[in-house]
């Protein structure tokens, strides 16, 4: 394994994937930015990591700093990090919404997960997961009052981080209220595999997630087959009309494949592409359904959201608002 500087660890045959991903697509969607500096940040000597990892926190406005709220984790992307989400156009949506009353307050955790899948490797050189939830958690709970117990506890992941999110909320079902999963690619184990081989070799695959059909992934779609899987947790996930090619072709298979095992969960589709420009607002509809019993804001125009809930088995048909004029 080779480093560069605390953030960049890789291991053989992973240099690749980096540089083809994370530059010839992540760095012309815009993911290079600099922070707002409106995050606050805190700096842990990670005992899963073996290192020092960051996180940054958000904080509501008009919060009075005493009173215990919910915790939402954000997961983020490949080439990004725990700075992230400290960009004005986030910041400003979530702030308004909170100030407007769409959203409740609640503190968002934004962890560093490098571009490790949000997995604990199987060969034991990390376990971002761990660092997540057994450190940065914790610690987070221990500097801020927050509410104890899985109704306050949410997952929010994006890109890569929607897919490391996933696997997060199926290996934990029971810690989490809900999972929001955005423009994530949602695959069964054999097509995530043929997927990284385009960009890693066989060997740094099954050194990440194990030999196949014996790894520490989990498959969602051999996963998700009975509403009782999700123990009461909910889910939604989506994908924007211009995402990543196959990005939202996966979102609509996964869709079909909850729907026809009478699965609950809420699918959206956004106007957009695969970028924090785009996510900004989806944040902020995704979570107005997550946080509270029922979301006052309307889907706005051009999207779809869909419905699927157990006691009527059917789904709402998708909710737009029409045009003005």
């Amino acid at each position: 394994m080779t480093c560069e500087g605390p953030r960049l660890c890789y291991i053989p045959g992973v240099r690749r994937w980096i540089a083809t991903v994370c530059f010839s697509l992540l760095a012309a969607l815009g993911c290079a930015h600099g922070p707002e500096g409106r995050l606050q940040y805190q700096t842990l000597q990670s005992q899963s990591e073996d290192r020092p990892m960051k996180y940054g926190v958000y904080l509501p406005p008009q919060w009075d700093g005493r009173t215990e709220l919910p915790v939402v984790i954000l997961l983020h992307g490949a080439g990004d990090d725990e700075t992230s989400a400290d960009r004005k156009i986030v910041l400003d949506a979530l702030d308004e919404a909170i100030i407007t009353g769409d959203l409740p307050p609640f503190i968002l955790l934004a962890p560093n997960g490098d571009r490790g899948f949000w997995v604990n490797w199987q060969n034991g050189q990390h376990a971002y997961r761990d660092w997540v939830l057994e450190e940065a958690l914790p610690d987070l709970r221990r500097r801020y009052p927050t509410i104890a117990g899985r109704e306050a506890l949410h997952i929010l992941g994006v890109s890569m981080g929607g897919g490391g999110g996933l696997q997060m909320w199926l290996s934990n079902p029971e810690q989490f209220a809900s999972a929001s999963l955005l423009s994530a690619p949602i695959l069964n184990e054999d097509e995530t595999r043929r997927f990284l081989r385009r960009f890693m070799s066989k060997r740094a695959i099954q050194e990440v997630f194990g030999p196949e059909g014996d790894g520490d992934g989990v498959d969602p779609f051999l996963e998700l087959r009975s509403a009782d899987r999700l123990g009461g947790s909910r889910l939604l996930f989506g994908a924007a009309t211009r995402d990543v090619r196959g990005v939202l072709r996966s979102n609509q298979a996964f869709h079909t494949h909850l729907r026809e095992h009478e699965v609950p969960h809420q699918f959206l589709t956004f106007e957009g592409r695969h970028a924090w420009t785009s996510w900004a607002d989806v944040f902020v509809h995704a979570l107005c359904h997550q946080l509270q019993p029922t979301c006052p804001r309307p889907t706005p125009a051009g999207w779809a959201m869909q419905s699927y809930e157990r006691h009527n088995a059917e789904f709402d048909p998708p909710a737009r608002v029409a045009p003005a004029g």
